[in-house]
């Protein structure tokens, strides 16, 4: 999983430093109020105060319309925060924190052509700005230009050694072109910086995954937990694992954790019907994959496991059909199970 973005969100008072200089504020005073003074406040507060203080008649810093679209931004409204954004750029043009906050939510909204023009633009203003190469990053990786968003996460690593977040989407980015080896190096790395880093614990473990290395991955799940009781990848994460290295009670205890917490769950059915076909409850697991049918009737992981239930069970013509079904939806089903041992 990726975190996106290093620089959205900040304090208002950091992000008035970002565009606005003492003296442009008079003489030490502050005419925003607690638009600029309350680093803390809910974002419908700022949103309140920088409203009055743009429409007060008096002076119109860009560091009110920053942290109004920062506000806009956390509470989803991008429109209105890509408008703000807007503004504080057309009143400082020549600042780059307005062009990397701006690409950020491009980048939320899955604008990645925009967000790298942004992007660009802050590192033409300010070359030294890790978090832009990270994003810039981040919205190459998630146009599939994985070399180039390598590349952008190395310079954001040189700029700034303790950014985990970028040694994290580095170690993404290296995944997806098959380099397991530096992905997992950088996972670590981005662990050892922040050690409550769940995201970076669940991306090492699926990476040992992977690897079959099923006593490491769940080690990593169980450090995601460790951090955030009720990840669910890292429940779903660990079920597998425990199911793929035999733990099959306490995988069926996480996939049924992750059901209490979010009733109806497709993916925890899905595995925790797989370990329960693997304990030998077939009657069990074809309830669960019977469950996931009723609302996604081509989900073919769980009628492949059906299939093989059904099998178990000698019900030769219905186990036959459900793994037929599977392989007509997902030609590389039975090759992509049986690397798992499951068959």
């Amino acid at each position: 999983m990726r975190r996106y973005g290093t620089a959205a969100f900040l304090a208002p008072a950091v992000l008035a430093a970002g565009l606005c200089a003492t003296s442009a504020l008079g003489q030490g005073a502050n005419p925003g109020g607690s638009c600029l003074d309350a680093p803390n406040a809910a974002p419908d507060v700022l949103i309140r105060e920088c409203t009055a203080a743009i429409q007060s008649g008096g002076q119109t810093l860009p560091a009110f319309h920053l942290v109004r679209a920062d506000a806009y931004a956390r509470k989803g409204d991008y429109e209105l925060a890509l408008a703000d954004y807007d503004e504080a750029i057309k009143l400082a043009p020549q600042k780059a924190l307005a062009f990397l906050l701006r690409g950020e939510v491009h980048g939320r909204r899955g604008e990645f052509d925009r967000a790298i023009a942004d992007y660009e633009r802050a590192i033409e203003l300010d070359a030294n700005l890790p978090s832009a190469f990270s994003n810039r990053g981040l919205a190459w990786a998630s146009k599939g230009e994985f070399r180039i968003a390598i590349a952008d996460y190395t310079k954001a690593i040189s700029l700034d050694p303790n950014l985990p977040v970028a040694f994290n989407n580095r170690g993404l980015a290296h995944a997806a072109r098959g380099e397991h080896e530096a992905a997992v190096a950088d996972y670590g790395e981005a662990i050892r910086l922040d050690p409550k880093y769940a995201n970076a614990y669940n991306n090492r473990a699926n990476a040992y995954l992977g690897r079959h290395e099923y006593d490491r991955a769940i080690a990593d799940f169980t450090a995601a937990l460790q951090v955030q009781h009720t990840d669910r990848a890292a429940l779903l994460g660990r079920c597998w694992a425990r199911t793929l290295a035999g733990h099959l009670p306490a995988a069926i205890a996480d996939c049924k954790e992750l059901l209490r917490l979010q009733p109806g769950d497709a993916s925890a059915l899905n595995l925790r019907g797989f370990a329960h076909f693997k304990a030998g409850q077939t009657d069990r697991a074809i309830a669960d994959f019977d469950a996931v049918l009723r609302s996604d009737p081509k989900n073919a992981s769980s009628l492949y496991g059906r299939g093989l239930a059904r099998l178990k069970q000698h019900d030769a013509a219905q186990g036959n059909a459900d793994i037929s079904a599977a392989k007509a939806l997902k030609p590389d089903i039975v090759l992509d199970f049986a690397k798992y041992g499951i068959r």
